[in-house]
């Protein structure tokens, strides 16, 4: 029997505090190694079902809804207040004054259209958006008034700023001059923002602002949803497969069922939701790995979390988006891709120490029954992230019919998504003094957040990240989604990871570019898997360019990547270590790398002398050392080996 869910999501469903990054996200077609298509959508645009309409008014339960119970309801919120550290809260809250409202300004959101730079407009929005949350927590908890005038403030505010969607979406700033409106990643979050705080605040606002809420919201987000279906132009987030679905879906679907007073209208918004979300999930491999990297998917599914819990909320139990038979490997997915010690590959567009968020593999735990012992409750609220921690006040979840695999053993020697051919491959005792774990990256240059890194990988010694893929950048800019993706950046070019250059010529992106696994071979004491990435570079002479890692779990664990090609006629084979750590070249062959208190030996062997050149790559990211090892003498065939090992 399910259990009600009282305030898991307020963190997801409000956005209060957007930690998660809002993000621009490509639209390109993406296969993964199975043949399945995994950006073609599965829920294509077409007109409105209304027996399917029809259909879902009838699950609808009478009343507006929202996560959580409105303030009216004293003895809930006594208990959430007597459940953390409402006190040191309400005193942090009432320190802040309306005059430190961040203020909007035009120059800046219209900075991307002049300069190209987006990061000071982003930053400029969440930190208005963040402000809300937090007071209408502390006047639900108080209940005395005194928050509502600066509540009211922010309100109008927020309701009336020239543009909900960010500088970067806002095409021709028609948003931004109020000549057209848009669904994107940040509307949608407005829409829930205000949703929230109309459903939960009540009779403490007044009529005209709660008027002012239902007329804005129509007009900024449910009109440009409904035009949509009257003129069937797709408008990229309901067809997607990536975060844009889930982020849109959620955000105007819990707007829609605060709101509207109107059943039969919600239940439009709520077929929608049902219809189009299959989209997001679409994008997930049958094994349940994301493309997106693990960053996105805290993103992603967190709102597809919350779009759970609207529908939820709204129908008495009866829709539930986890009733997918895949939901449990999508759940474990952040699970399998840690490498040892909390350390996480930073693959596609993740930033450098990305962890997932564990208030999410909390919930999957308990709605799935995954068995994580680890994962059963959460840490105690701390009072400086309120919003953050209301997730943690209650341990209660709502239970799928849909159960996912438990662990038997929470930490597995290996995590081999065979889809992607993504590897990740752990010592068997990661505590030991040195122990490495690795992430190996297979896959496509086709992929959501594409970077072109086929053969990728990152090695973790202990608790450090000493080399491997350098992750992405901590923002966008005009050029980061555009043509020149590949061309202005090395962090998203191969150039930038530890991947071949082949005849001098980098990866190429595109659905064409797959890493072929030929082989596979894992046992408990190492693990082999060999792939060819031939298809990722234009070089009409190369006949052969297999990449084989081998991993031995002796001792403290070693890795060794072999890189074995073939021409028609000699060229110059390069290949390349990245890495934020110090090192220094102690002979010929070996170099020494140190950070942390770790230090790893890499022996280097090829088939002629070799000479290492080195530069710092720094894009909008922690500097970090491209170590070119070039071939001197061109060669038809050779092999490269790297081998790694604890010093």
């Amino acid at each position: 029997m399910r259990k009600n869910l009282k305030w898991i999501i307020l963190l997801l469903t409000i956005t209060w505090q957007l930690n998660s990054v809002v993000l621009f996200a490509q639209d390109t077609t993406k296969t993964d190694n199975s043949g399945i298509d995994i950006s073609k959508p599965v829920a294509i645009l077409e007109p409105l079902d209304s027996s399917k309409v029809k259909q879902m008014e009838s699950l609808l339960v009478n009343n507006t809804t929202g996560i959580g119970k409105p303030y009216s309801d004293r003895a809930e919120w006594k208990r959430i207040a007597a459940s953390f550290k409402s006190k040191e809260f309400i005193e942090t809250v009432s320190k802040l004054k309306i005059e430190d409202f961040p203020k909007w300004s035009d120059d800046i959101y219209l900075e991307y259209k002049l300069k190209g730079v987006r990061n000071n407009a982003d930053k400029m929005t969440r930190s208005r958006q963040q402000w809300l949350g937090q007071f209408v927590i502390a006047e639900c908890i108080e209940n005395k008034g005194r928050f509502m005038p600066i509540i009211n403030q922010v309100v109008k505010e927020l309701l009336h700023q020239p543009s909900w969607t960010l500088s970067a979406h806002d095409k021709d700033y028609q948003n931004f001059y109020g000549k057209q409106y848009d669904v994107d990643l940040n509307s949608s979050v407005m829409a829930t923002i205000f949703s929230q705080t109309y459903y939960l605040l009540g009779d403490k606002l007044s009529e005209d602002l709660r008027r002012d809420i239902r007329e804005c919201v129509q007009k900024r987000v449910f009109n440009p949803v409904m035009e949509t279906f009257k003129t069937l132009k797709d408008t990229y987030w309901l067809t997607t497969t990536n975060n844009w679905n889930a982020v849109c879906l959620s955000g105007i679907t819990g707007a829609a069922l605060a709101i509207l007073p109107n059943k039969h209208e919600r239940a439009i918004f709520v077929t929608i939701a049902e219809k189009y979300c299959q989209n997001y999930l679409a994008s997930y491999t049958d094994d349940g790995y994301c493309t997106e990297g693990l960053g996105y998917y805290n993103y992603g599914f967190g709102k597809f979390i919350c779009l759970r819990e609207f529908l939820l909320a709204a129908t008495n139990n009866q829709l539930d988006l986890f009733n997918n038979e895949k939901m449990g490997r999508i759940a474990k997915y952040p699970i399998n891709m840690e490498i040892i010690n909390q350390c996480y590959p930073t693959i596609s567009d993740c930033v450098k120490g990305v962890k997932p968020r564990t208030d999410i593999i909390w919930y999957c735990n308990n709605a799935l029954g995954l068995g994580l012992k680890k994962y059963n409750t959460l840490s105690t609220p701390n009072p400086n992230d309120p919003v953050y921690d209301m997730i943690k006040l209650v341990n209660q979840v709502h239970q799928t019919a849909v159960t996912g695999e438990k662990e038997k053993n929470e930490t597995q020697i290996r995590s081999y998504f065979e889809n992607t051919g993504v590897l990740i491959c752990r010592p068997n005792d990661g505590s030991a003094k040195g122990a490495i774990g690795v992430a190996i990256k297979g896959g496509t240059n086709n992929e959501h957040h594409n970077h072109n890194a086929l053969g990728s990988y990152t090695i973790v010694q202990g608790k450090e990240v000493m080399m491997g893929d350098p992750g992405g950048a901590y923002f966008y800019n005009d050029k980061s989604f555009s043509s020149e993706r590949y061309t202005f950046f090395k962090i998203y070019a191969s150039f930038g990871h530890p991947v071949p250059l082949v005849a001098t010529v980098q990866q190429k992106e595109g659905e064409s570019s797959q890493a072929k696994v030929l082989k596979t071979d894992f046992t408990k004491q190492q693990d082999l898997l060999t792939m060819d990435i031939a298809s990722a570079y234009r070089v009409p002479t190369l006949q052969k360019l297999e990449r084989s890692f081998l991993y031995k779990r002796t001792d403290a664990g070693s890795l060794e990547v072999a890189d074995n090609y073939r021409f028609s006629t000699p060229q110059i084979f390069e290949t390349a270590l990245t890495t934020r750590a110090k090192w220094k070249q102690i002979n010929d062959t070996q170099l020494l790398f140190e950070v942390g208190g770790e230090k790893m030996l890499v022996t280097i062997k090829a088939p002629c002398p070799f000479k290492i050149v080195s530069e710092t790559i720094n894009e909008n990211c922690p500097p970090f050392d491209r170590i070119g090892i070039q071939l001197v003498n061109p060669l038809k065939e050779g092999s490269v080996t790297i081998s790694y090992s604890s010093n």
